[in-house]
Parts: structure tokens; C-alpha cells; sequence
């Protein structure tokens, strides 16, 4: 093979790479999202049905982004 065919490959792989590494991480940052909203709906939800916060499951919305954020959240009252 010529350096040219070379150099050409490791072009094609070293973007490739990069694409792979782009896509991982947009997939792991909208399952980061998805369980923080979860974790809020959880937290409100044991809000709601009155457990004390120490026993709670979850996490309040510490972001302030569940609103905006969360489809079909409702902010705490």
C-alpha cells in the first residue's frame, strides 16, 4: 500500500471514531436526562403521598430544569 492509502485510512478511521464517540455520547447524556426527570417524579411523587424527605427515594429537582425540561412534570408546590 502507498502512504497516500495509508494516510487515507487512518483518516477514515480516526473520524469514524470520532462519529462513534459523538453518538455514545449524546445516547449516555439523554439517559442521564431521562433518570434525572425520573428521580425528580419519584421525588415529588413521595412528596405528594407525604413521606419525610430522609426517606424519600429519588432527588428533588436541584437542576431547577424539571419544569422546563421533564415532559409532563409538574414543578413541586
Amino acid at each position: 500500500m502507498t502512504t497516500r492509502t495509508l494516510s487515507l485510512a487512518a483518516l477514515l478511521v480516526v473520524t469514524g471514531s470520532m462519529v462513534l464517540a459523538a453518538n455514545l455520547d449524546a445516547a449516555d447524556e439523554r439517559h442521564l436526562h431521562r433518570t434525572y426527570c425520573a428521580d425528580v417524579a419519584v421525588w415529588q411523587a413521595e412528596a405528594a403521598r407525604g413521606i419525610d424527605p430522609l426517606r424519600r427515594t429519588g432527588h428533588p429537582d436541584y437542576r431547577g430544569i424539571a419544569e422546563e425540561h421533564c415532559p409532563g412534570l409538574r414543578p413541586a408546590k
